[in-house]
């Protein structure tokens, strides 16, 4: 069996809706950082970020998903963006099989500032995004654009993916 798949991409940029379908499409479980981090702590990401600062709920999204790539049994994993700034994280994405989900600013503006869960991206944190794309491209054994790939697009490009994946 295929190991873990993991999404990684920026907030907003479509992580949860295509590991929701993929779950659905392979019948493995869904993991998700905003959910297991909701759950674990009873706040949202935004709640956290804002009373104890980003880099606690940054060290929370690393621990969450440590977490879902060491269960036994493969899933599919939506990670927070933050999580690629670990040198330990991205050696772990080696071990699975790494969708980046990409989107225009466009796309990823007009879904941020349609959710309450997540927080803006604040202008000291611009040059960090040039930098994960880097990271996401170097991890990522597959890369969608949301914007212009359908749900159903999406998951299917993965699926075909998967079946010509040569063994690691």
């Amino acid at each position: 069996m295929t190991p873990h798949l993991v999404i990684v991409g920026a907030m907003g940029s479509g992580k949860t809706t295509l590991g929701r379908g993929l779950a659905e499409a392979t019948g493995r479980r869904f993991f998700d950082s905003d959910e297991a981090i909701n759950s674990r702590t009873g706040r949202t990401g935004r709640e956290i970020a804002l009373a104890d600062g980003v880099e606690i709920l940054h060290s929370l999204e690393k621990e969450v998903f440590f977490d879902a790539v060491a269960a036994p049994q493969p899933s599919v994993v939506a990670a927070a963006a933050s999580v690629i700034d670990d040198a330990a994280v991205r050696r772990a994405l080696r071990k699975t099989f790494c969708v980046w989900v990409t989107a225009s600013e466009e796309i990823l503006d007009e879904r941020l500032s349609s959710s309450s869960h997540r927080r803006r991206i604040h202008a000291d944190e611009l040059g960090r995004i040039a930098e994960r794309n880097r990271q996401f491209h170097a991890s990522a054994d597959l890369v969608i654009d949301t914007g212009l790939a359908s749900e159903q697009d999406a998951v299917a490009q993965v699926i075909a993916a998967l079946e010509v994946e040569a063994p690691r």
